[in-house]
Parts: structure tokens; C-alpha cells; sequence
């Protein structure tokens, strides 16, 4: 969005500011919130504070406070992991900034090491409000578009609603930075957004303490319960997670439990006396085991097992075998691709670029996912219920101007219509009515607009030009209306 410079007064050297100019005309509304936002915020010393917001020939600047220091991706990067005591402390202080922020009314959205600074005298700053929202912000992001950084994104996050809790969105974003402190590793890992996205919705991370064993327990469940999947079950106000933390770090020695986390994994000496019990002890289960084992009369019945959280005794096969009798509960799933599309099912990558496939998976209910990039709508995402021996059967075409999959289709709203905008070549923006359409670049089909005559214009950078092609286009209710433009007549 914006160039960002060091400013140096040409006669006060030691006089610093950071030069933010506006890269792209089309977000000077977003710019000017940002630095209405820092404003704001002015009254908190470890937030970025701004200098000056004015005009400079065509440039739109926003002058701010240069830190002197390194971001906490840099201090990671060259430091490794960074001690318990010190992660948590930073974690406390960008939650102590973020409850500032949140009761001004203002979330972050973008909360991750390389957006904390910690400057020469070791104190934690938050930077770049680019994406921040506020309560009495206008809409600038078109419903249901994500906005952050992938691996830092709540699940919640990545298809957001007017009901999303921002707050629990940074408090989620501060718990994988701290996850990241304590571990020198993310949690949810992908090549790509999507499956970063479908890792958070359907796995769990390996816990921090499986990865670093110097972890005191109290601090891994903090972790765990900061980045759980629903909002409901996460720390609920940056105030409440910040409390824990500081908890943890006054009610007990966290340099003692870090100490005796190390040695719950290093031998431990034994006393004489012990390690004549503990000797004799397997001796005595050795020579148990082996009149267990040749005694004719022992007994065959298999104990009771656990499963997750059912107790439940297998039972035995009738020929005097001792194993428990074990049904593979599976089903079938025949999805074909009108014209093809790359299949996940529960977020796990099955087959690319193909018309069909016949997938196998255990009984109950799952999430098919299909993918064509060549397609005006990308993505299409179904559920099945599969049931054992048999095969279920799903179809999906992206060749329609709004593909659904093959069941009974839903009817749009009489009140809406849809309005698919395209251009040769692809990728030009697209204006509705004057208006920029966000994160939409052609071919791309608006399935809620309203009815009547709109202005629809696009625009096309080519060898340096800026190319605009417009047209007045008239939409019906419950009807389909296309406006394609070619930039190469």
C-alpha cells in the first residue's frame, strides 16, 4: 500500500522520522484511516506514534516515529528460540497494547514478529495499523474477504462475517507469536493460503512443549487454548490472556519450572536403597510374567480398553482367539469435474486437474473441497455423509456462471440478480457505480446485486497505460447479466 523511507532533518541529523507515502491512489481512504487510527492511539507510549498526515505535490504522507531497534522476526531469526521468561513478558506487553487499542475500539488484524518492534532500551512497540478496523470504520473490505497474514489468521478470520470478534483475532494472532517465540516453529504450516487455512480448520498443531521441553506445562496450556479453533473457547479480551500470563509469571519461579522441566527429561540419580527396590521390583515382574505366561489356566479375556472417551470391551472371536474383532466402517465417494478441478477432503490434498475420483473414507460426515483457478468462481466447497459399503455420488460443474454442486439447487433471492464482469485479457479492476471493488479483479461475478441499471467500468494497466473500458449494464432480479470488455480491439 504505501513506500516507507527514513527521514533525516538535513540540519538536525539526529532528528528521525519514518516517511510513509501512499503507493496506490485507490486506497486513500484506507491510508487516511490508518493514520486516523495512530492518532487514536496516540496516548499509549509503546504504540508507533504519528508525527504529521499532509499532502506533497501528488504524495500522500504520513510521518512517524522511528524505533531504533530490530522486529521480533529479526530477533528470532537470529537468536533461535527465545527463553520462556522473556517470551512471556513480550507477550504481555503486546496484549497490554492491544487492550489499549481494543478499548479505543480498534483491532489490529495484523498481529505477528515482523508487526513488534523491540527497540535499544528492550521495549516492545507495535507497528503498521494498515489493515486495522475500527468500530465506526466504514466497510472497505467486501464481505466475506480475508485480510491478514495467513499463518498468524484466526480460522474465523479467513471468510469473516459482521459478527467476527476482532479482539479474539488478535488474541489468537499473540498466542501463534508466542507458540513461534517459544518453539522457533509455526504452528500451522502450508504452501499456500488455502492450506494453511484448512490445517487451522480441521488439525491441531503439535503442542509447544512436544517441541521445546522447557516449556513449564502451565505455559503450554496457555498456548493451547489461545489458538483453539472456536472464538467461544479462547482467552475472550486481550486483558484476560494477559492476566494468565502475568500469573504464571508472579505466582511461581517460571526460571525454576523451566529448570525443572529440563530435568523431568534428564536421568535422575537414585539412592542405594532405591535402586535396590527398583531392581528387585523387576525381577519380581520378570518371573511373574514368565508363570503368567506358561501357567495352562491363565486367563484368555481381553481387559477393557479405552477410546478416546468410551470405555468399551472388544469382544472375542469364537474360535478361542485372544484378538479383538476390529470392522473397518468405510465408504465410497464417486465426485466427478465438469470440465476438472483439484479435490481435498477434509483439507487433505487427494487428486489435481482431474474429471473423477472414487475416494474411500471412513462412515460420517465430511468436507469435499474443489479447486479450478481457471474458473470465474474458484472454489467449490460440499459436505457428504458416508455410509458403510455403499457409495455416494457428487457433481460439480464449474462451468456455470455460479457453480453449485449437482443436488438441489437454491434459488437466489427475487430480490438480487447476478452480475459477472469480465475483460480480455483477465485481471483488470473493476468499478461498480463509481465505487472500487475491493480485492475483485475481472472475470469475477457479484451474485447480490440489485436490481436496475448500473455503470460498470474497468481498468487495465498495459506497457505503462492506464486503459479503461466502461459500460451502462441492466440487471434483473433472479436473473444472470454479464459485462465483458476486450482491451486488445
Amino acid at each position: 500500500m504505501a513506500k516507507v523511507y527514513l527521514g533525516v532533518h538535513q540540519d538536525v541529523p539526529n532528528l528521525k522520522v519514518v516517511l510513509k507515502i501512499l503507493s496506490d491512489p485507490r486506497l486513500v481512504e484506507r491510508f487516511r484511516q490508518e493514520a486516523d487510527k495512530l492518532a487514536l492511539l496516540d496516548g499509549h507510549p509503546n504504540i508507533c506514534r504519528i508525527k504529521h498526515f499532509f499532502n506533497h505535490g501528488d504524495d500522500i504522507v504520513i510521518a512517524m516515529e522511528y524505533i531504533e531497534g530490530i522486529t521480533l522476526e529479526e530477533k528470532i531469526h537470529n537468536e533461535g528460540k527465545i527463553p520462556v521468561e522473556e517470551a512471556l513478558k513480550i507477550a504481555s506487553e503486546v496484549l497490554d497494547i492491544l487492550e489499549f487499542a481494543h478499548q479505543k475500539g480498534v483491532y489490529h488484524r495484523d498481529i505477528k514478529p515482523s508487526n513488534i518492534m523491540i527497540d535499544i532500551t528492550g521495549r516492545v512497540k507495535i507497528i503498521d495499523f494498515g489493515i486495522a478496523k475500527a468500530k465506526t470504520d466504514p466497510n472497505l473490505t467486501t464481505a466475506g474477504t480475508a485480510c491478514g497474514t495467513p499463518a498468524y489468521m484466526a480460522p474465523e478470520q479467513f471468510v469473516p462475517t459482521a459478527d467476527t470478534n476482532y479482539a479474539m483475532v488478535d488474541t489468537y494472532a499473540v498466542g501463534t507469536t508466542l507458540y513461534y517465540m517459544l518453539t522457533g516453529e509455526l504452528p500451522f504450516k502450508g504452501d499456500n493460503e488455502f492450506a494453511i487455512r484448512d490445517a487451522k480448520l480441521f488439525t491441531d498443531p503439535p503442542r509447544a512443549r512436544e517441541l521445546n521441553a522447557e516449556i513449564p506445562r502451565r505455559v503450554d496450556d496457555l498456548v493451547v487454548r489461545s489458538m483453539k479453533k472456536e472464538p467461544g473457547d479462547r482467552f475472550q479480551t486481550a486483558l484476560d490472556m494477559q492476566q494468565r500470563i502475568d500469573n504464571i509469571r508472579n505466582d511461581s519461579d517460571v526460571t525454576r519450572a523451566v529448570k525443572d522441566a529440563a530435568e523431568n527429561h534428564a536421568p535422575k540419580k537414585k539412592s542405594g536403597r532405591m535402586l535396590i527396590i527398583v531392581i528387585a521390583t523387576i525381577i519380581l515382574a520378570i518371573a511373574a510374567t514368565a508363570i503368567y505366561k506358561f501357567s495352562p489356566s491363565r486367563i484368555t479375556k481381553p481387559a477393557p480398553t479405552m477410546q478416546e472417551d468410551t470405555l468399551t470391551t472388544p469382544a472375542e472371536k469364537p474360535d478361542d482367539s485372544h484378538s479383538p474383532i476390529t470392522a473397518q466402517l468405510t465408504g465410497t465417494v464417486d465426485i466427478s469435474i465438469a470440465p476438472y478441478g483439484d479435490i481435498y477432503l477434509d483439507g487433505t490434498f487427494q487428486s489435481g486437474k482431474t474429471d473423477f475420483a472414487s475416494l474411500v473414507a471412513d462412515t460420517g460426515k465430511h468436507i469435499i473441497r474443489i479447486e479450478n483457478r481457471e474458473a470465474v468462481n474458484r472454489v467449490i466447497t460440499d459436505t457428504v455423509i458416508i455410509v458403510s459399503g455403499e457409495t455416494a455420488q457428487k457433481r460439480y460443474d464449474f462451468r456455470m456462471p455460479v457453480p453449485k454442486p449437482e443436488t438441489l439447487p437454491t434459488r437466489q433471492a427475487a430480490a438480487y440478480g447476478t452480475l459477472i464482469v469480465g475483460s480480455n485479457p483477465r485481471g483488470a479492476d473493476i468499478f461498480i457505480d463509481g465505487e472500487l471493488q475491493e480485492d475483485h479483479q475481472t472475470n469475477y461475478s457479484f451474485n447480490k446485486t440489485k436490481p436496475g441499471e448500473h455503470l460498470v467500468k474497468v481498468q487495465l494497466t498495459q506497457e505503462g497505460k492506464l486503459l479503461t473500458r466502461e459500460a451502462r449494464i441492466t440487471v434483473a432480479a433472479d436473473s444472470v447479466s454479464k459485462a465483458n470488455f476486450d482491451f486488445e480491439k
